[in-house]
């Protein structure tokens, strides 16, 4: 992990208030065809039957992910908790047109689920924030159903430094949102680690790639290529299965 922008990583600082959730709200809103439809359509790839899914959004945020899962299928049951109230509300107002969606106030550490409940557990760009990561992902593994899967999606603190230095020193909100989140996020190698610790053995990491029918395919709704590429190359994917 030789020239890292951040070399080791440091916690977020505190959790986002009213005015940085909704900084966040505005920047999901902008992103949505190349941050949400992609991810989507990336989860829904894994799985046989794309109806009857019982999914959970942890880190649920302003409710954008939990929106397009549950649109997809109204016969699909989507559930997303948040530690914060102002996320929990703005995510009910986002979905107020969907019956198939709902939230809850709870944390990853406890979640307030039986073992083996559900198909689908994701965890986008939220990762980072937990205390104990180690305690999250065993408990968001707790709940997926056998033959099921966790998918974690979040930042790389191993980023391209030339996507940083965008961002650095950050001035606006929403730059200070990206360059704190960063920088407490963990590289592939370190969650490679956290995950053999953990005694988990299925299980796969990468960073995707945007391919020529990738390209091609996101173009056709909007999404710049440079963007799609940019936002692939930041982050991971995990994929878990039970």
């Amino acid at each position: 992990m030789k020239n890292l922008f951040f070399p080791k990583r440091i916690p977020e600082p505190k959790i986002m208030d009213e005015a940085e959730m909704s900084a966040f709200e505005t920047l999901s809103v902008d992103s949505y065809n190349r941050w949400i439809i992609p991810l989507v359509d990336n989860v829904l790839e894994k799985v046989d039957n794309l109806e009857n899914l019982f999914i959970l959004d942890v880190g649920c945020g302003p409710g954008f992910l939990a929106r397009e899962l549950a649109s997809r299928s109204l016969k699909n049951e989507v559930i997303g908790i948040d530690t914060s109230t102002i996320a929990v509300k703005m995510a009910r107002k986002n979905t107020k047109s969907l019956k198939n969606v709902s939230f809850v106030i709870g944390s990853v550490v406890k979640l307030p689920f039986p073992k083996d409940y559900f198909d689908i557990v994701i965890c986008k760009d939220t990762l980072h924030h937990f205390s104990n990561v180690k305690t999250a992902i065993k408990e968001m593994f707790r709940v997926v159903k056998p033959g099921g899967f966790l998918y974690i999606h979040d930042l790389r603190r191993d980023v391209p430094n030339y996507l940083l230095k965008r961002v650095t020193p950050p001035h606006s909100i929403t730059e200070k949102l990206i360059f704190y989140s960063t920088r407490a996020a963990y590289t592939k190698e370190e969650l490679n680690s956290i995950l053999r610790k953990l005694g988990i053995k299925k299980f796969h990491i990468a960073t995707r790639k945007v391919t020529r029918s990738v390209a091609t395919r996101y173009k056709k709704i909007g999404v710049d290529t440079m963007r799609l590429k940019e936002g692939f190359v930041s982050r991971y994917v995990v994929l878990i299965r039970k």
